[in-house]
C-alpha cells in the first residue's frame, strides 16, 4: 500500500503541470455548465416577456408598422449600449460631460472597461487607441511604483514585527500577516463600500452593491450594474468622482495584497511544484528546500531575516577553562 501511494505521488509530481492544465479546463467546463443551467431559464422567460409586450403593443396600435417599431428598438438599443440615454433624453442627461468622460477614462486606463460607455465617433476611437498606448503603461508603472513603496510598510515590516515579538518563523509570520491583510482589505474595500452604495443608489441591494465592488476591483468590469443607471444630475458627478478614487485606491491595495500572497513561501512552493521538477531552481532555492508546511529555509527574500535559535549554553555542555594546547604539545604527566 505504501509503495502504491509512493508511485502515485511520483506520477503526480512528474505530471503536475499537465494535471493542473486539465483541472483548469474541467473547471472552465464545470463553470460554463452551471452558469448555463442557472441563466438559461431566465433568458427564455425574458425573451418571452419582451415578445409578448411587443405583440400587445402592435395589437393596440395597429397604425404602427412592425418594421418601424423594430427599427426604433434597434436604434434605441444601439444607443443604450454605447451609454447614450435616449429613452429619457428630455432630462438633459449626457454620458459624455466632463465627469462622465473622466470616469470613463479611469475605467479605461485601469482596464476595468464596464462597456456601458464607448466612443461613438471614429475620431474618439482613434484617440483611445493612441491614448491607451501611453496611458495603460503609465498606469501600470504608477501602480508598480506605489506597490514597491507600500510593500515595506504594509507587508515586510509587519512580518518582521511578528517574528521579533512572537518568535514566529518567516513562513508562519508571512502566512498569518497575509490572512489578516486579506480580512482587513475585504472589510474596508468590499463590505463597507457595498453598504454605502446600498444606501446611496436607489433600488440596489447589498448583494448587488457587493457584486459591483467585486466586479470593479477584480477588473472584470461586466458593466451590468452601474450606479449611473439611476443617476440624478445633483448627485451623479460627485458619485462618479468618488467611484474613480475608490477604483484607483482599491486597485492599489488589492495589488499589494496579491503581491503579499505571491511572496508567501507556501505560494512559491506550490508554483514550484506545478512547474515540474525538471525546471531550474526558483529564486535560488532547490525544490527539496521548499515544503508546504510553513517551515522554509532559507527565506525567499534577499534580506537577512532574524533567526531564533537557542543560546549555545542550553545545547552544549559547559566547557571548563583549560589552557590551549597545540597539536605538538602533550598533556602534563599526572601527579604521582
Amino acid at each position: 500500500m505504501v509503495l502504491r501511494l509512493d508511485s502515485v505521488w511520483r506520477f503526480c509530481r512528474v505530471r503536475a503541470f499537465l494535471i493542473l492544465v486539465l483541472s483548469y479546463v474541467l473547471f472552465l467546463i464545470f463553470g460554463g455548465i452551471v452558469f448555463m443551467v442557472l441563466e438559461k431559464p431566465e433568458e427564455v422567460a425574458l425573451v418571452a416577456e419582451v415578445q409578448q409586450l411587443r405583440f400587445e403593443f402592435l395589437d393596440r396600435h395597429r397604425c404602427v408598422k412592425e418594421s418601424h417599431l423594430d427599427d426604433l428598438l434597434k436604434k434605441t438599443l444601439f444607443a443604450e449600449e454605447r451609454g447614450v440615454a435616449v429613452v429619457e433624453a428630455e432630462s438633459e442627461e449626457y454620458s459624455y460631460d466632463f465627469s462622465s468622460s473622466l470616469f470613463f477614462i479611469t475605467t479605461f486606463l485601469t482596464t476595468i472597461g464596464y462597456g456601458s460607455s464607448m466612443p461613438i465617433s471614429d475620431d474618439g476611437k482613434l484617440f483611445l487607441v493612441t491614448y491607451s498606448l501611453l496611458g495603460i503603461p503609465m498606469t501600470l508603472l504608477l501602480l508598480s511604483c506605489v506597490i514597491h513603496l507600500l510593500l515595506p510598510c504594509l507587508t515586510h515590516g509587519p512580518v518582521r514585527c511578528m517574528q521579533t515579538r512572537w518568535g514566529l518563523s518567516h513562513g508562519r509570520a508571512a502566512l498569518l500577516h497575509a490572512g489578516l491583510l486579506l480580512a482587513l482589505t475585504a472589510t474596508l474595500f468590499f463590505l463597507l463600500p457595498a453598504a454605502v452604495l446600498c444606501h446611496l443608489v436607489p433600488g440596489w441591494t447589498f448583494l448587488e452593491s457587493f457584486y459591483f465592488c467585486y466586479i470593479s476591483l477584480s477588473t472584470i468590469g461586466l458593466g451590468d450594474y452601474l450606479p449611473g443607471g439611476t443617476r440624478s444630475l445633483a448627485t451623479w458627478p460627485g458619485l462618479e468622482f468618488a467611484i474613480s478614487c475608490y477604483l484607483l485606491l482599491g486597485l492599489t491595495v488589492l495589488l499589494v495584497v496579491l503581491e503579499t500572497f505571491w511572496e508567501l513561501p507556501q505560494a512559491q512552493a506550490l508554483i514550484r511544484f506545478f512547474s515540474g521538477p525538471w525546471e531550474s531552481q526558483l529564486d535560488g532555492l532547490a525544490f527539496d528546500e521548499l515544503t508546504l508546511n510553513g517551515e522554509f529555509l532559507p527565506p525567499l527574500n534577499l534580506r537577512e531575516e532574524p533567526q531564533y535559535l537557542c543560546p549555545i549554553s542550553t545545547i552544549s555542555p559547559t566547557i571548563p577553562d583549560t589552557p590551549h594546547l597545540s597539536s605538538t604539545q602533550s598533556p602534563p604527566p599526572p601527579d604521582p
